[in-house]
C-alpha cells in the first residue's frame, strides 16, 4: 500500500494543479463570483442554513464563509433570513437571483464536464465518481478527527 499511496499523493497534487490551471476555463455566470464562492451557494441549495454549517460542510473556517456571504449578500445572491428554531438567529437563504445564477452554474458545469470527458464510457464515470466520493468521504473523516 506504500507504494500504492506514494503515487495517489502524487496524482492528486497533479489533479490539484490541473483543477487550478482549468480555473479560467471554467464556466462563469456573474462577473463578481469567484469558484470560491460556489461551495457555498451549493451548500444552500436544499435549504437555508447557518454560517456555521455552512463552514463546516465546507470544511472551511466560519469568518470565511462570513466574508463569503457578506460577498454574495451585496450582489444579491444570498439574503439572511430568521431561523425558525430560534428567533434570534438568523439562516442565509439563496435569494430568487441566487437561484437562478446556481442552475445556471450547475447547466454550465455539466456541460463542461460531458465535454471534458466526452470520450470516456458511462461505466467510467460512475466508477470515477464511486472513488472519488469515497476518497473524498475519507478526507473530510479524517478532517473531523484532526482539526
Amino acid at each position: 500500500m506504500s507504494a500504492s499511496a506514494g503515487q495517489l499523493s502524487v496524482s492528486v497534487i497533479r489533479m490539484l494543479r490541473m483543477l487550478h490551471a482549468t480555473r479560467a476555463r471554467a464556466p462563469r455566470v456573474h462577473p463578481a463570483l469567484e469558484p470560491s464562492h460556489h461551495a457555498v451557494l451549493l451548500a444552500l441549495r436544499d435549504a437555508p442554513a447557518r454560517v456555521g454549517d455552512i463552514a463546516e460542510r465546507n470544511i472551511s473556517d466560519a469568518s470565511t464563509v462570513s466574508r463569503q456571504v457578506s460577498h454574495l449578500t451585496a450582489l444579491g445572491l444570498v439574503e439572511k433570513v430568521p431561523d425558525p428554531q430560534d428567533g434570534r438567529a438568523q439562516l442565509v437563504a439563496l435569494s430568487d437571483q441566487g437561484h437562478a445564477v446556481l442552475d445556471e452554474l450547475v447547466a454550465r458545469r455539466e456541460a463542461w464536464f460531458v465535454e471534458l470527458l466526452s470520450d470516456w464510457s458511462d461505466e467510467d464515470v460512475a466508477t470515477f465518481i464511486h472513488y472519488l466520493d469515497r476518497f473524498c468521504d475519507t478526507v473530510a473523516a479524517d478532517e473531523r478527527h484532526h482539526p
